[in-house]
Order: C-alpha cells, then sequence, then structure tokens
C-alpha cells in the first residue's frame, strides 16, 4: 500500500544530483520512470518506491563502479534528510541523535529502515528494505549507510566513529576497497548496517541547541502524524479497490465504506496529494508488477484481471506507468 511505498524528492533528487556527477546521464537513468518525467522528481512530492529502485538498477548498469551508493550516500547535502539532520545536529548525545534518527526515518523514505539491537557492548543498526515488487540494489543499500557513515560530520568533535560497516554479500569489489574509502573495518553479511560502541552513546554532541531541537521536533511530529493519517487513509481506500475490482472501484462507493462523504473523500485525498484515480492506478500497477514478476499467467490472464479488455491496453498503461513493457519487466524480473 501507499503507506510504506514512497521516499521524499528531496532525498531521491540529492541522489539523482550525485549519480549525474559521477558521470551518468541523467536521461539514462530516468527516461520512461514514473515520477521523472522533468528528469528530476517534482519538488515536494515523494515517488514510488519501485520507480526509485529501477532507477539504482539503472545506475548500476550505467556506471560499474562498485563503490558508487557510498560514494552517493557519503556526498549527499545535509537538506536532503531535511528537518532529521537538524535533529541529529541537535540532539544532546550521539545516542539521542540516533533516537531520532530512528523515530522520524519515514519521513525521508519507506523504502525501508534501520532496526537497532543492542548487542552486549555495541549498538547495531540493520538496515531493513521494505518488501516491493520491484527488489532493492545494494547500492541503494549502500547510499543509505554512506549517508550515516557521513555523519562523522555531527559526531566527528566527540571523536565517534562507527565501530564497524556491514555490507550485503555479494559485493562485486574486495573488502580492502571499501574500508579505504569508509575508514573503516568491513564485514559482510545478509542484511547491510552499521556497529556503533554503546560507550560512545552517552558522548555529548558539540554545539546542540535544545531549543532548536525541540522546535524542529515538534515540526517533525507534526509532519510525522500528517504522513501516518494521510497514508492511512490512502491505504483504507486502495484496500476498498482491491475488494471491490478494478472495474467497478469509484469515488462514491469507497467514500461510503468508509463512511465519509465523496466531497469529504475528496478533499482529504487532496490533502494527501493524491486523487481517487490516482490510488485505483497505482494499485493497479502495483498488482500488475506483482503479479508480472510472481506469477505465471499470460499477459491476456493478468489484463483480464486487472480490469482491461484488451491486452493492448494493459501493455500500454503498463508501459506508461512502469517505463517498460509488460514483458520486458518480467524478463527483466527472471534475470534478477
Amino acid at each position: 500500500m501507499r503507506g510504506a511505498s514512497t521516499i521524499m524528492a528531496g532525498w531521491v533528487n540529492a541522489a539523482l544530483d550525485g549519480l549525474v556527477r559521477e558521470g551518468v546521464d541523467r536521461r539514462a537513468l530516468t527516461h520512461g520512470l514514473r515520477g521523472f518525467e522533468a528528469g528530476s522528481a517534482a519538488r515536494d512530492s515523494r515517488v514510488d518506491v519501485a520507480s526509485v529502485r529501477r532507477l539504482w538498477r539503472r545506475a548500476a548498469t550505467l556506471n560499474p563502479d562498485p563503490l558508487l551508493g557510498l560514494k552517493i550516500g557519503a556526498g549527499l547535502p545535509f537538506q536532503a534528510s531535511n528537518v532529521i539532520t537538524i535533529l541529529v545536529a541537535h540532539s544532546a548525545t550521539v545516542g539521542a541523535s540516533i533516537e531520532m534518527l530512528l523515530r522520524y526515518q519515514q519521513l525521508v523514505s519507506n523504502s525501508g529502515g534501520y532496526r537497532a539491537v543492542r548487542e552486549g557492548d555495541t549498538l547495531r543498526l540493520t538496515y531493513v528494505p521494505t518488501p516491493a515488487p520491484v527488489e532493492i540494489h545494494r547500492l541503494q543499500v549502500e547510499s543509505v549507510l554512506g549517508t550515516l557513515a557521513a555523519r562523522r560530520a555531527v559526531f566527528g568533535a566527540t571523536g565517534v566513529r562507527p565501530q564497524r560497516m556491514i555490507l550485503m554479500n555479494g559485493a562485486p569489489a574486495p573488502r580492502e576497497r571499501y574500508e579505504a574509502f569508509l575508514g573503516l573495518p568491513v564485514t559482510f553479511e545478509a542484511r547491510a548496517g552499521v556497529i556503533f560502541a554503546a560507550g560512545d552513546l552517552s558522548r555529548p554532541v558539540p554545539g546542540a541547541d535544545p531549543r532548536l531541537l525541540e522546535l524542529n521536533a515538534a515540526y517533525a511530529e507534526s509532519l510525522l502524524h500528517d504522513q501516518n493519517r494521510s497514508e492511512t487513509l490512502c491505504a483504507q481506500v486502495q484496500a476498498v479497490i482491491h475488494r471491490t475490482g478494478f472495474r467497478t472501484a469509484s469515488a462514491p462507493a469507497a467514500a461510503a465504506e468508509l463512511g465519509l462523504s465523496v466531497r469529504s473523500l475528496q478533499r482529504r485525498l487532496n490533502e494527501a496529494g493524491v486523487s481517487f484515480s490516482l490510488l485505483r492506478d497505482e494499485t493497479r500497477m502495483r498488482e500488475a508488477m506483482i503479479l508480472l514478476t510472481e506469477s505465471r499467467l499470460s499477459l491476456a490472464e493478468l489484463a483480464l484481471r486487472l480490469g482491461y479488455s484488451e491486452e493492448s491496453a494493459f501493455s500500454r498503461a503498463v508501459k506508461a506507468w512502469w517505463g517498460a513493457g509488460p514483458r520486458e519487466l518480467r524478463r527483466g524480473a527472471e534475470s534478477a
């Protein structure tokens, strides 16, 4: 559902600009991708996770540098993380900074998130990708890790560095190359993450301003409340669409099932930056991606199941939404 499937445009565009600086052609990266019609994501929007993941997969084919993800993450401007940057920089301690990151990370991205676990005298932050029709690429994960490694700009005056970086198994370069770039020991496991010494969590963050923290924490809470409220409504509407079927789903029927007037539903969806027709299209196209990649149904059968009278109409809709036709998407999933 929509609540677990978007990334803030500011983050995406900053990463895209970084990829271009690394020599990747912008048009080759974005052509045909939903949400990137102008060569970048619309300001103040949120981009579907599947489109961003396809962008990173393209980046991997256009630039073979195995350190590309880490370089992009480490080079992202502070503005890419929006209010989270201020909260991290003005928390009283390193541990409090990490708590802010964990609480508000979904404001930037629902493509995945850190899970914190205390293990003896260490704190492990494991990055857990959100399940989606398009599997996350290791470069995208490493861009997130690279950003956290760059937090040394905040923690640096205390001398706090992560003890170790964990990268996903199957890395395309030797361990030493990653360690030379990061300046940290690197190990490989099924899940990526970072390890901090528990004793470092109580270190104070130099220059932290408690008043600035208070003001921005209140702002972040309001953003989180609005996001959760909008995502809950969007998820409810999408559930109704699934139950009633793509052919018969309508705004009046959804409003009636949710106990709202049509006008109230339209107003609240507009406040969330969406419309009923967009949610219906998004739900149908995400279902199409799942069925294309996880089932053996023919394209004609898929078209019928998703409410299209003709296979050709289904193919055109898929290509318009995902930037590739259904056969290409299915081949890509089979070769992944």
